[in-house]
């Protein structure tokens, strides 16, 4: 990308990082609006400046992306980003109009649900975990070796996210002091979900136990994250890594955002739990989000017709 635009997208993540958007967001709103620019200048044949911008460039870009065959999804969120972009310059003087506001997004039929995991698949999971924990506690006789402290960290990982719907960024953010173990109740403390959205968890008596258990062992030395692997606090993908290590063990093709899905699903569809309390438990700021959860899984609507 030429250095103009270059540096007008250090100055429009700074303004993104302001608005507390997520690194996520903002990595993916810069590539977003660096990749139209690349394409409008190998149109034109030369760097074009954002106040040349117009909307039909936008419309353009948009059709573009639907003849590469990308899906709705993607396209709507890059022409998000440009809208985003666009309106940023606006506010600063350096452009009259946003050419992206009135661009028309790609229709796109109802999203499927999220994939959960069956009921086979959770129960597979769970018996590997406490599995590998009994194995490691028998070797182990009564000592906490590092085989008794990894099972355990891996069951309370999993039990975590299973029955709390964490997402992995929140539990690898936790401290110790976000676990509120009592008698007969408990709950996570999440300072800082998606959009720095602060909430609690009620924590399953089954979730109650394993983090006790892990609590026993956790490493000491480091800070005080509430997960520790062998290297320290753990990372989103340290986590990633440990579920599907447990999964291939398991023979269950699990990711950790699968896991919150499966939270959710449940809620609605076993604890009968209506949208506005499984948005909270969630951390979704709209009810609407949550939503995505009631649409019929492909499986759901084969067997629909099938009993025709």
């Amino acid at each position: 990308m030429a250095r103009q635009h270059s540096e007008f997208l250090k100055q429009f993540a700074v303004h993104l990082r302001a608005q507390d958007r997520s690194p996520h967001t903002i990595d993916a709103y810069c590539l977003d609006v660096s990749s139209f620019f690349d394409w409008l200048g190998q149109q034109v044949g030369r760097e074009v400046p954002p106040i040349e911008v117009t909307p039909f460039d936008v419309q353009q870009y948009r059709d573009h992306l639907v003849s590469l065959g990308r899906k709705p999804a993607g396209i709507n969120r890059r022409l998000a980003a440009l809208q985003s972009f666009f309106g940023w310059l606006v506010e600063k003087g350096e452009m009259a109009s946003n050419p992206a506001a009135l661009v028309q997004r790609v229709c796109q039929a109802a999203r499927e649900a999220p994939k959960a995991l069956s009921d086979q698949e959770v129960y597979r999971l769970r018996r590997q975990a406490a599995v590998n924990r009994q194995l490691a506690e028998a070797k182990g006789n009564g000592r906490a070796t590092p085989s008794v402290t990894a099972a355990r960290l891996d069951e309370a990982l999993l039990m975590l996210m299973l029955y709390a719907g964490l997402r992995v960024s929140e539990v690898c953010a936790l401290r110790v002091r976000d676990i509120v173990l009592g008698e007969r109740s408990g709950k996570v403390i999440v300072r800082a979900g998606k959009g720095r959205r602060w909430r609690e968890v009620p924590l399953h008596r089954e979730v109650r136990r394993v983090l006790r258990d892990w609590l026993e062992v956790r490493p000491d030395g480091w800070d005080d994250h509430l997960f520790i692997g062998q290297r320290g606090p753990l990372t989103p993908r340290g986590v990633q890594l440990r579920l599907k290590a447990l999964g291939r063990e398991a023979g269950v093709d699990v990711h950790p955002h699968a896991l919150r899905h499966t939270f959710a699903t449940r809620l609605l569809r076993e604890a009968r739990a209506d949208l506005v309390t499984v948005a909270h438990l969630l951390g979704h700021q709209s009810v609407a989000t949550t939503a995505i959860y009631t649409q019929p899984s492909e499986q759901e609507k084969a067997h629909a017709v099938e009993r025709l």
